[in-house]
């Protein structure tokens, strides 16, 4: 049984997969407006490009799109050609530059917690000093074991840090919380929540 496989769900998520909610919008727009012109973004989880890849291209900046799964990475060279885009687990990329800003949405929940902690730590390490990240994760206040779940019949792997823990550790790596607001609110069953956070790297 394969786990995470996004290539098993892609015409499932490349129709769900088409406009960012409200919420994570605004968090993109307050992440946007404060990176410099063509600004090299790194993209951790980048999917098939759209929206966010979209969403950054359209402001003029250069991606670099990191994913595991090989179709939605050919629907992100097929659109969005004249970015980059690797074939890669996130837990095996290495960042090679640096960059203005770092995006890891709705991809860190998918590694566990340890693994979690290194790609931030990788991530803070390729951060240009006052670049910016923007990252969702779980959005508990409680810590919750390890789960699976399914996703359009297939299972998916869970983990995250309490809010308080993961915020804790962006700080430690000199991240500083510019915005943070709770994305979807545990319903106590299905829904562990969701926490979307604005960093940016200290000047050292």
């Amino acid at each position: 049984m394969k786990i995470n496989d996004y290539d098993s769900i892609e015409r499932h998520w490349l129709h769900a997969r088409k406009a960012l909610p409200p919420k994570d919008r605004e968090l993109f727009e307050l992440f946007l407006g404060t990176l410099p012109i063509n600004s090299k973004i790194l993209d951790l989880g980048c999917g098939h490009g759209a929206p966010i890849a979209t969403l950054l291209a359209t402001g003029g900046h250069k991606i670099v799109g990191i994913d595991r799964s090989e179709k939605l990475l050919g629907y992100a060279r097929n659109t969005l050609p004249e970015h980059e885009w690797i074939l890669s687990d996130l837990e095996d990329f290495e960042p090679a530059d640096s960059y203005d800003g770092i995006v890891i949405w709705d991809s860190l929940f998918h590694l566990p917690r340890a693994n979690q902690l290194t790609l931030l730590r990788k991530a803070a390490a390729s951060l240009k000093p006052k670049g910016m990240l923007i990252l969702s994760s779980g959005g508990s206040e409680n810590d919750i074991p390890p789960f699976t779940d399914q996703m359009f019949g297939h299972t998916f792997f869970y983990d995250s840090f309490t809010v308080n823990q993961l915020l804790q550790h962006c700080s430690e790596l000199g991240l500083n919380v510019i915005k943070s607001i709770l994305l979807n609110t545990p319903d106590g069953k299905r829904d562990k929540g969701r926490l979307g956070v604005v960093l940016q790297k200290s000047k050292k």
